[in-house]
């Protein structure tokens, strides 16, 4: 900083050098004060930072809930009878029901159906209702969001095969998408489950070229499943 100064004050007329000691101070003062307000912008973007990978490891978590656990489907309100009357069915009519209740014609709402579905962990619904959204709405904006939903409640099943292909379909659509990394650490995890760590590694290796700047959560996770992998 003082060296700035020095160079700044040399660059003064010459009619100005009995004012160089105020030049001096008033330079080193603007330029403490800028120093200041870099540090303060600096804490910021960290905090904001810290906020955002706080919101993935989140997320990361509810999709790990919904593909792992099972969970008790909530009971009905009142007003849905119809939704209540589908689930005292009897078995095996379930993927029926649910796809005889899919909002027809809205790609949003069969989106977000197939979003609570997967929340709920009523997998094999989310399965139809995701498989359903790509026939109808393929070329949607969302539609790789909804490829990545699908393999994640194929994967939730234990059907890795087809949820291998659906992840590697979903990064070949889009490799520089915000679900990319997440793709290919999912892939590398539904290869590794169906019995090939080989690929798995590949993927794996793949993500740390190409996708430095993934959220910390995966990276994190990615290197836990390359350790356990021996890659």
């Amino acid at each position: 900083m003082r060296v700035l100064a020095f160079l700044l004050l040399c660059a003064l007329p010459s009619g100005a050098a009995a004012q160089t000691a105020d030049y001096a101070r008033l330079i080193e003062t603007r330029l403490a004060a800028f120093e200041r307000e870099l540090r303060e912008l600096n804490g910021t973007v960290e905090r904001l930072q810290r906020q955002l990978d706080g919101l993935e490891l989140r997320m990361e978590a509810l999709e790990r809930g919904a593909a792992q656990q099972p969970a008790e489907a909530p009971a009905p309100p009142a007003e849905e009878a119809e939704t209540a009357a589908s689930a005292a069915a009897p078995a095996g009519g379930t993927e029926a029901a649910a796809a005889n209740e899919l909002p027809g014609g809205n790609a949003l709402d069969l989106y977000k159906q197939g979003r609570t579905l997967l929340l709920q962990a009523r997998l094999p619904e989310a399965e139809t209702v995701f498989t359903t959204f790509l026939a109808d709405f393929g070329e949607h904006k969302l539609a790789n969001n909804a490829r990545h939903w699908l393999a994640t409640s194929l994967a939730g099943q234990g059907k890795h095969g087809p949820a291998a292909n659906q992840f590697l379909l979903a990064y070949e659509e889009a490799p520089d998408g915000p679900k990319a990394p997440d793709n290919l650490l999912k892939l590398a995890k539904a290869l590794a489950a169906k019995g090939n760590p080989q690929d798995a590694c590949t993927a794996l290796s793949l993500l740390a070229r190409k996708h430095e700047q993934a959220p910390q959560a995966v990276i994190s996770d990615a290197d836990t499943e390359r350790r356990r992998l021996g890659c």
